[in-house]
């Protein structure tokens, strides 16, 4: 096969970048792991930033059309039922990623690129004129692809060829992720996080009437209800009475119930290694900060015309990595580093509590403090279309 770009990863990065390039009518090829939807970690998220580049991506129709529950609002609550409110700057989208990106990778099938799921092995090597990626499906059969330009978007996952994600160290804080829907819950239309001793918990309104609930443990927690998701969840509700009386009277969707572990949010960044990086593959977004599936899709929004640009000999390689490293730590660094600080803090339940009270004395502090742990605040009106922030009644 003969390709202009493959992007390793079908995820929401991967799948939104696939579209983007082959909308510009250059040869993709999107390659994935795994076959067919399927539920992840993720707290389901898709704040207003998020809609800013879906619309700069041509595929903000797309996800509407899934029908996405609406948020106006976001509640920190502490293991005491301290409760610091705050409004939402614009309206944010709930949705599941078993729906969403199972959505962008058709998106980008129609736009043009071939999509190849079920790819059991990978390897990536640099070649003159671009790049040589082999290839193995889940039949065992091998073939490779010539491409001039390649991005990985595979989340932690290692590509041989090039440098693994950086491994933890023994003094850092390693994590468990937790996600399982429920049914059946009356949630108003605003994301909840819960704190606990050693991790934090996520609830929100998806699509179908249904809540998404995320979180993160630290290994030590996880290792204390031994390793089961189902006592986990069991464990956070019934140590975080709020969480318990928000959760009663739901119905917990099992088929839904997924872990991750050995989650490490404090990962260097890494946004070129031979190729770009884009999404969880350049680094682990801290979950507090609320904003890393619209850091994923921005990452893409940066790159495609900058691909548009190598493709059509307008830009040089090393042009595309300058310019996309500088934009993207413009953007995240910063953000990155407040939510990281605010993740190590809330975690202890003393601190916690009183960052509340503070937080509740001081609401345009809290605002501002939640606000610097998101990316950059873009004018919707420069996308040519308005997003709605008007909030229900």
């Amino acid at each position: 096969m003969q390709a202009d770009l493959v992007v390793i990863g079908a995820g929401l990065a991967g799948s939104c970048l696939a579209a983007a390039v082959a909308q510009r009518g250059w040869r993709v090829v999107l390659l994935e792991r795994q076959r067919g939807p399927r539920h992840k970690v993720c707290g389901e998220f898709l704040s207003p930033e998020a809609q800013a580049s879906l619309h700069a991506l041509d595929l903000h129709a797309t996800v509407a059309a899934l029908a996405p529950a609406e948020i106006y609002r976001a509640a920190i609550i502490s293991r005491q039922g301290q409760r610091l409110d705050m409004a939402l700057p614009g309206v944010a989208w709930g949705v599941s990623r078993f729906r969403l990106d199972a959505a962008l990778a058709q998106a980008a099938a129609e736009a043009g690129a071939t999509v190849r799921e079920g790819i059991a092995g990978m390897a990536l090597t640099p070649c003159e004129g671009g790049y040589e990626v082999e290839m193995r499906d889940g039949a065992a059969e091998r073939t490779s692809i010539s491409t001039r330009t390649v991005v990985v978007a595979c989340g932690r996952h290692a590509v041989p060829g090039l440098r693994p994600p950086q491994t933890a160290t023994a003094s850092r804080q390693m994590y468990v992720g937790v996600k399982c829907h429920y049914a059946g819950l009356q949630l108003p239309p605003e994301v909840r996080l819960y704190l606990f001793e050693g991790g934090y918990v996520g609830l929100s309104p998806i699509e179908d009437g249904q809540a998404n609930l995320c979180l993160l443990a630290s290994e030590e927690a996880f290792a204390r209800v031994g390793r089961r998701v189902p006592a986990m969840l069991d464990a956070v509700a019934h140590a975080i009475p709020a969480l318990a009386r928000d959760l009663a009277g739901g119905q917990r969707l099992d088929e839904s119930m997924v872990a991750v572990g050995a989650v490490d949010t404090t990962r260097p960044t890494v946004l070129w290694d031979q190729c770009a990086r884009i999404g969880d593959a350049a680094t682990m977004i801290p979950p507090l900060s609320g904003d890393g599936q619209a850091m994923a899709i921005h990452a893409a929004e940066i790159c495609a015309p900058l691909i548009d640009d190598v493709l059509a000999g307008r830009r040089s390689l090393a042009t595309w990595q300058t310019i996309y490293a500088a934009a993207w730590h413009a953007a995240y660094d910063q953000p990155l580093r407040t939510a990281r600080w605010l993740q190590a803090l809330l975690g202890q339940p003393q601190i916690s509590a009183g960052l509340i009270g503070l937080g509740t004395l001081l609401p345009n502090l809290a605002q501002r403090l939640v606000l610097a742990t998101r990316g950059p605040q873009r004018i919707m009106g420069s996308m040519h279309t308005q997003l709605s922030t008007e909030q229900p009644s």
